[in-house]
């Protein structure tokens, strides 16, 4: 299943994804009046293999909230992500899988709405991920601390699946944005 959703994503992203992520941004405004709570810190991600780009979004989103920016940090295998305070016009490092993220002397945040990546979604908001399970066990520890944020899962409309297997780590997305409007899951 991820192979063949990487495969319809990277598609998707070489067709049409700038017009995608210029269709995402110009959602902040409507996406802002639709959450539940106001956000303190919003965490995005840097697109990797043909993710969607949510950079627009992130800082759009962050504009219309107020709320400050912040990108995710893998420090080791097999544990939870960190998060650093991110501006639009500081520098990227490349981390760990070549993924780009804030420099170290960026400071640390605990962002309480996430802009999450995925392979594949379903209507019941089941993410399948890249496989291995950094955002499980990032929401499995915000959750154990009592500090749960609102997820939005981010996609293009393609990678939208019938039914994605769910496995007991596995938290199903608050919401999921494609370039062709928001979702709410289906519970």
């Amino acid at each position: 299943m991820r192979r063949d959703f990487r495969r319809l994503r990277r598609a998707a992203a070489a067709a049409g994804g700038a017009d995608a992520a210029a269709a995402l941004a110009a959602e902040a405004g409507a996406l802002a009046t639709r959450l539940p709570r106001p956000p303190q810190h919003i965490a995005g991600y840097v697109a990797a293999g043909g993710e969607i780009d949510v950079l627009p979004l992130l800082v759009a989103l962050g504009a219309a909230t107020g709320a400050g920016l912040c990108l995710p940090v893998v420090t080791a295998p097999d544990t939870a992500l960190d998060f650093r305070v991110w501006q639009p016009d500081a520098p990227l490092v490349a981390g760990a899988f070549g993924i780009l993220m804030p420099e170290e002397a960026a400071g640390r945040c605990l962002p309480d709405l996430l802009l999450m990546p995925l392979v594949a979604v379903d209507r019941a908001g089941r993410r399948l991920g890249q496989g291995g399970g950094f955002y499980d066990r990032t929401l499995a520890a915000a959750d154990a601390a009592g500090r749960m944020p609102l997820t939005i899962g981010v996609c293009f409309a393609i990678q939208l699946a019938d039914e994605v297997p769910a496995g007991p780590l596995d938290r199903p997305l608050d919401l999921i944005l494609t370039e062709r409007g928001l979702l709410v899951p289906v519970r």
